[in-house]
């Protein structure tokens, strides 16, 4: 048949002509003039006979792979001929390297590789997200490939592998900027949220979560890293160093000291995040007094500095994820401004010597 399909495709009409001409012919009839004989099997004109889908599902499905062979498509030769869908919607042919589907309301699309296989393992068009709407694509960063399908998208990438999106969580995603946003690409497929009534998909860069009652929410993957600062010394001085960065860009860092003495005591602390590809965050320090019993004030002193959309820590959180350590320098009894920039220097010094792994 696909032969056939092939050398014409108006075939179907001129069949349905010679069916009629030799019905009437054998019953030795010929329809009365100015009459219609309902005895005779009487025929439409060719141009009021509706195509068979699977003609129109044949063209269009062979013109879309001449349009991709014609951009050394990676489809080869067909493995099976025209073929109808178990939903009876749609017609399909399979290749060596994938396959091609249309539908009346889709048109032909063709779908390879990992995305192809992960659509398949859905169960195909009887899958949630019914028929391709677009050919295999590249993602406007250059990074991954893509699928988008009646009810979703199938996103592939090295890293991540085929993970599909839809619903309310993709239409976030979406309004976010797709792959470009601070969420990049999938990890998983949408899935129950643990822990809650609700769904959830997973990011490189954080997650979407969707109740009935919250909608869809997007929340960053978080660093947070934290050292005890203590003396050496006899001074009862102690607190920490809190760094906490996220992959919106947003930063928290937190200087906190206590002092169990005394009198007074004045003191400096420098700090900085640094990483294996030489990405820091900081140098950030503060210079403060504490009060103990016989000196009027707190025993605590705190600074904070918080930052918003940082685009650095963006584009470096593989590193500040996988490699980011914390350093800190500590000076009691500091007098002057100068003993709080050597302190800022010895912390630096510390992240280069983690840079060449010292």
């Amino acid at each position: 048949m696909t032969s056939i399909i092939k050398k014409n495709t108006n075939i179907f009409p001129v069949l349905v002509i010679l069916v009629a001409v030799a019905f009437n012919a054998a019953r030795g009839q010929q329809p009365p003039i100015g009459g219609i004989d309902p005895g005779v099997l009487h025929l439409p004109r060719p141009d009021k006979i509706a195509t068979p889908p699977f003609i129109t599902a044949g063209t269009a499905i062979r013109q879309k792979y001449s349009d991709l062979a014609s951009q050394n498509g990676v489809l080869g030769e067909a493995t099976t001929d025209v073929l109808q869908c178990p939903d009876a919607v749609g017609y399909y042919v399979h290749y060596q390297g994938g396959s091609i589907y249309w539908t009346p309301d889709t048109g032909a699309h063709e779908i390879h590789g990992t995305i192809r296989e992960k659509w398949a393992a859905m169960g195909w068009e009887r899958s949630l997200l019914g028929y391709p709407l677009t050919d295999e694509s590249t993602t406007p960063d250059g990074v991954g490939r893509y699928n988008q399908f009646q009810n979703g998208s199938i996103y592939w990438t090295p890293d991540t592998g085929a993970h599909e999106i839809h619903g309310a969580i993709r239409e976030k995603w979406a309004a976010m900027g797709w792959e470009r946003s601070y969420l990049q690409y999938p990890l998983s497929d949408e899935e129950g949220a643990p822990g809650m009534p609700g769904r959830i998909s997973f990011f490189q860069g954080g997650s979407i979560a969707w109740t009935s009652s919250g909608g869809a929410v997007d929340s960053p993957l978080i660093k947070h890293l934290r050292e005890h600062i203590s003396t050496e010394d006899w001074a009862p001085v102690e607190g920490f160093v809190d760094v906490v960065l996220d992959t919106k860009g947003n930063s928290r860092s937190e200087i906190y000291m206590h002092y169990a003495g005394a009198g007074c005591f004045d003191y400096g602390v420098a700090a900085e995040l640094a990483t294996k590809s030489a990405y820091t965050f900081g140098p950030f320090s503060h210079a403060g007094q504490l009060h103990g019993t016989l000196c009027a004030g707190s025993r605590d002193d705190d600074s904070t500095q918080v930052g918003y959309g940082d685009q650095h820590i963006m584009d470096n959180w593989q590193q500040i994820r996988d490699t980011g350590q914390l350093f800190w320098k500590f000076k009691g009894q500091l007098k002057a401004p100068k003993e709080l920039e050597d302190l800022v220097n010895l912390v630096i010094k510390a992240g280069e010597d983690y840079l060449k792994g010292h």
